[in-house]
């Protein structure tokens, strides 16, 4: 492990982008002594102060019991997808593949929405997954370990998803959360967001060009 004048040292060595990179992405895993020495840095270069206020907020985790509140108040929420309240809401996950001869595309998609659309969204995913995923090799062997995975989810593990992926969102959004507060309208912005954010996986034809 480095040592604190070591880091120092480094620090001095980076470019403008990478310390506002490190202020606005990497902040929350630094130790104490080395956020001292980010927010030098950004004060020596001039660098826009807000960043200084970012990585404070970031760096200011919610506590136990703060969290288990906010959970509370996402919880009884309007869904941000249907737009009404129906039922509490519920961290969900939906994988889907799509995949054509040589070409697989497999999505995976967190959402915090209710039961009612929750329901809808699983069986469009499996659907699409069940009809569209086997049509090449890697859809063949993905596709019904992919559709038992997501049956298997929805009967035994649905609090275990909802746990995660709601303790993932607080997580993601702390330094917000500092900035500007977690009342309902903020909140509601953020999971909205936080819903359209999806990973796409890397297809089979990528694979092979990266081999």
């Amino acid at each position: 492990m480095y040592s604190v004048e070591e880091i120092r040292e480094n620090y001095k060595d980076f470019s403008d982008s990478k310390i506002e990179n490190i202020a606005r992405n990497e902040s929350k895993g630094l130790r104490k002594e080395i956020l001292g020495i980010l927010k030098e840095e950004i004060k020596n270069r001039n660098l826009d102060e807000r960043l200084i206020t970012w990585v404070e907020a970031e760096t200011n985790t919610l506590t136990d019991f703060e969290k288990q509140t906010l959970i509370r108040k996402i919880e009884n929420l309007n869904c941000p997808n249907c737009g009404q309240k129906r039922s509490k809401l519920f961290g969900q996950e939906f994988n889907t593949i799509v995949s054509v001869i040589i070409w697989s595309n497999d999505i995976t998609q967190n959402r915090i929405i209710c039961q009612y659309c929750g329901r809808n969204e699983k069986l469009k995913s499996m659907l699409i997954t069940f009809f569209a995923g086997w049509w090449s090799k890697r859809g063949v062997l993905n596709t019904p370990y992919t559709i038992i995975k997501d049956t298997i989810n929805l009967l035994f593990y649905r609090k275990k998803i909802n746990d995660r992926i709601l303790t993932d969102f607080i997580e993601q959004n702390n330094g917000m959360f500092r900035l500007h507060g977690t009342d309902d309208k903020n909140l509601f912005n953020l999971i909205s967001w936080h819903n359209n954010d999806y990973e796409i996986q890397e297809t089979e034809e990528e694979l092979k060009t990266e081999k």
